[in-house]
């Protein structure tokens, strides 16, 4: 019966949202469906990731949620933007550690971005 007493289907327990639902993506059990985009920052001085990012990362991290990184340089000449992270360095890969670090401390799941912006490379871009 029906709350209002009338004859039709029972209730089937709470509704679910389907963004909030668990998802397998490959070899990671996803939480829920809610993914922290990529965006262009443009706030890695010396294209070395700060360490300010350790906190911005951190805060947006749920347990089992997915982050995608800012678009990381794979190279010098790769860069499309100023200030943008990089991974072509030992001290660039030894930056981004505590930032994937503080992640994975907090359940979540973190992808690099990696990137060639192709034709927008520049000389005047690669020494900024």
């Amino acid at each position: 019966m029906k709350p209002d007493g009338g004859e039709g289907q029972e209730e089937k327990g709470p509704l679910q949202i389907p963004l909030l639902t668990p998802y397998k993506m490959g070899n990671f059990q996803l939480y829920h469906r809610i993914v922290l985009a990529p965006l262009t920052r443009q706030r890695s001085f010396n294209n070395v990731p700060q360490p300010h990012a350790i906190l911005y990362y951190s805060q947006r991290t749920t347990k089992g949620g997915l982050l995608i990184a800012e678009a990381t340089g794979v190279s010098d000449t790769a860069k499309g933007y100023p200030h943008i992270p990089g991974i072509w360095t030992r001290e660039q890969v030894q930056a981004w550690k505590p930032i994937v670090d503080a992640v994975h401390a907090k359940g979540g799941i973190f992808f690099c971005q990696i990137w060639h912006a192709g034709r927008v490379s520049n000389q005047v871009d690669s020494k900024t």
